[in-house]
Parts: structure tokens; sequence; C-alpha cells
């Protein structure tokens, strides 16, 4: 059974041959293969086969590069939280060998006073003989003798509770010291674990990228790839939208029945949340102009060619591997996934069909479903969906189309 394609090129080329408009050597010629249909239909299964087996790598390749942006995310999202332990231990070994210090300082005082109290003893004599004398019976049938040595012992001994009550706490913050420098060690060697397995995920999405690049070469696998990752994008930000409103109906109407029960518990105006607040001013859509979520300089307009007739629906702007990337404006995150062609992709939602999207980064650390502030960290800058250089992909969409993010910028 020959394909379509096959068998349109068939009736083309008898068509011409019964109305003389090629020469009668190639009528023969055709005819000879048309006699032989089962061999031409091998060679064009043949050539489909082949179609389909590129199109088989390169959507394997595309798993393998997914997987380890993914991989990056993580161990990225790790370091971080690594970074920061680092930094808080830091301070409190800071803080500690402060403490130690001043302890020191203490116990130094403490001993100067004590050996000033022992001193004035001996000044006095043979400190056992002025000791025998404020015992002795005589002394202790003396009214003022006996209050002079009892203050003086209390004073010592209070000297002598003040100075190993110090010496306590200098060997507590001294272990205490030694197992932060331990705990810190123990960080750094994490550090550097991360840092490494991050740079082997790296070189392996290189060696993926490097595959997938040579199956993109020419411009129609290109445009083609282009438009399905377009198609996926729109159809992947539909289904969140959907979820998205699906949950915040749901919130809103829980939140309402909350302040009810507890307006008619307390007989008071209910205050909500700080988080709650944010739900209620969710939804107010985007107006006026936000300063950029990264800053540095544009790569690609939006509306300006990509490949054919596919344009840019968004702006792509340069910066630096591991810069933060803040949102524009406080919005629901409906959307934090890796998509194919646009990487590890944050979709924020701000109400009334506005939405922002940031694309290409390395590292997404907020959730679906999650409220965002204005200026919040939600991701960094960096290369993933097969990009050759970090930059973020930033759009801004309206009733679910893409507009000329730049009327928002500042």
């Amino acid at each position: 059974m020959l394909s379509p394609f096959s068998l349109k090129i068939v009736k083309k080329l008898t068509a011409l041959c019964s109305q003389g408009l090629i020469c009668g050597s190639l009528c023969l010629a055709f005819g000879a293969q048309a006699a032989d249909l089962s061999k031409i239909q091998q060679q064009i299964k043949q050539q489909e086969q082949k179609i389909a087996e590129q199109k088989r790598e390169q959507n394997k390749l595309q798993s393998s590069l997914k997987s380890h942006e993914n991989q990056i995310n993580d161990i990225v999202g790790n370091l971080r939280k690594t970074e920061t332990s680092l930094k808080e231990t830091k301070k409190i070994i800071a803080d500690t060998n402060k403490q130690i210090q001043q302890l020191e300082q203490q116990q130094k005082a403490q001993k100067a006073k004590l050996a000033d109290q022992l001193d004035a003893i001996y000044r006095n004599g043979n400190p056992n003989s002025v000791i025998e004398h404020l015992l002795s019976e005589e002394a202790q049938n003396n009214d003022r003798m006996m209050v002079y040595a009892k203050h003086m012992n209390q004073s010592r001994i209070a000297l002598l509770d003040d100075l190993k009550a110090t010496l306590a706490q200098l060997d507590e913050q001294k272990a205490y010291l030694s197992s932060q420098q331990q705990e810190q060690q123990s960080q750094l060697s994490e550090q550097k674990k991360q840092q490494q397995a991050l740079q082997k995920a790296k070189n392996a999405r290189q060696s993926t990228l490097n595959q997938l690049n040579k199956t993109l070469e020419r411009d129609q696998n290109k445009l083609e790839t282009l438009k399905a990752n377009e198609t996926a994008l729109r159809n992947e930000i539909n289904r969140a939208a959907q979820q998205a409103r699906e949950q915040e109906q749901k919130e809103r109407e829980q939140l309402a029945q909350k302040k009810q029960a507890e307006e008619k518990r307390t007989n008071r105006t209910y205050q909500p949340t700080e988080q709650e607040q944010q739900l209620i001013r969710s939804g107010s859509g985007l107006a006026g102009k936000y300063p950029r979520p990264v800053n540095g300089s544009i790569l690609h307009n939006y509306g300006s060619t990509q490949v054919g007739e596919v344009k840019w629906k968004g702006i792509v702007i340069s910066a630096s591997t591991g810069t933060a990337v803040k949102a524009i404006a406080a919005g629901r995150v409906i959307l934090a996934n890796w998509l194919s062609g646009y990487g590890q992709v944050v979709v924020i939602d701000h109400g009334k069909g506005d939405m922002s999207l940031y694309g290409y980064n390395q590292a997404l650390f907020v959730r679906t479903g999650t409220l965002v502030k204005a200026g919040q960290k939600i991701a960094e800058v960096g290369n993933s969906g097969g990009q050759g250089r970090s930059a973020l992909y930033f759009e801004i969409r309206r009733q679910g189309n893409a507009v000329n993010p730049m009327n928002w910028l500042r």
C-alpha cells in the first residue's frame, strides 16, 4: 500500500506521460519503476522510518535535557539552603567568639579582684596567723571582728563562686563553638559535593545539548520545534489557569466562611491574616509600570523574527547565571515547571486575565499555587530549555495573548 505522498507522485508522472509533457525515455523509466511499486514503497518507507527515528532521537534528547535541567534545579536549590546555613553558622561562630572574649575579660577582672584580696591578707602578715587570729576565742568574743571575718570570707566566697560560674560559662561556650565549627566543616564539605554535582550535571546537559542542536540544524526542524513548543506552552498555561481559578475560588469561599464564623463568635469585624490579605488583593490585574524582573540588555525584542514566520512573543534579557529573578507584581503562581524550549518556567497570574512568564531559569524557588509578593525572588537566571547563553525570557499575556512586555516595564 503506497502512502498518499507516493500515490500523488505516481498519478502526477502518469498524467504527464499521457500528455506527452515529458520525454519518452523518462516515461519508459517511470514505467519500469511503476511496474515495481513495492520497490518505490520500500524506498519511501525507509525515508519515513529515518525521519521517525530522527524524531524519536530528538524526543529522547529533549527528555534527557529535561532530566539534566531538573537535576540542576534541585541541586541549586539545595546549594542555596547550604549557603544560607553556612552564613547563619558563621554568624553564630562570630557571636560565640565575642562572648568568649567577654567572659575571658570578666574572668581576668575576677582573678585580679581576688588577687587583691589575697594580697591584702599577705600584706598584713602571715595569712595563716591572720586567719587564726580571726578564728581565735578572743576574736570570736569580739562582735566587730566576727562581722569583719564573716564579711571577708563571704566576699572571697562570692568572688570564687563568680569565677567558677565564669569558668563554667567559658567551657560551655568553647564546647558550643567547637560543635559549630564542626557543623561548619560538615556544611563546607556538603557545599563542595553539591558544587561538584552541579558541575557534573551541567557537563551532562551540555553534552546532550550539543547532540540536540545537531538534530535542529535545519531551519525547517527549528521552525517545527518552535511551533510545537509554543503550542505546548499555550496549552499548559490554559490548563494551569483553569486549575488556578478553581483553587482561588475554593480559597475565597473558605475565607468567607471563616470570616463569617469568626465575626459571629467574637461579634467583631474579622481581621484577615497577611496571607489572607494577599489573597484578597490578588486578582487586581496589571496597571502602570513595573521594575524589570532582572536588569540587563535586551537580546531579543518582542515581535522580532525568531525563525521563519515565528516571532518572539516576549523579550530576552541578558543576565548572569544565578541572578535573582523577581516577580514584577503580586499574584498567584499557576505554573512552576520545566517546558520544552522554555526550560524552568514560572507563570504568575495577576488577575483580570493578566499573566507574567519567566523562562530559561536554572532554578525555581516557588511552587505552583503559592501567592507571591511584588519583588519576591522566584527563580535564578540560567540557560535551561536548551539555550546557548544565560538570559531571562519574559512575557506578559493578556486574556491568553502575548503582548509587548516593554509597555509594562520601567
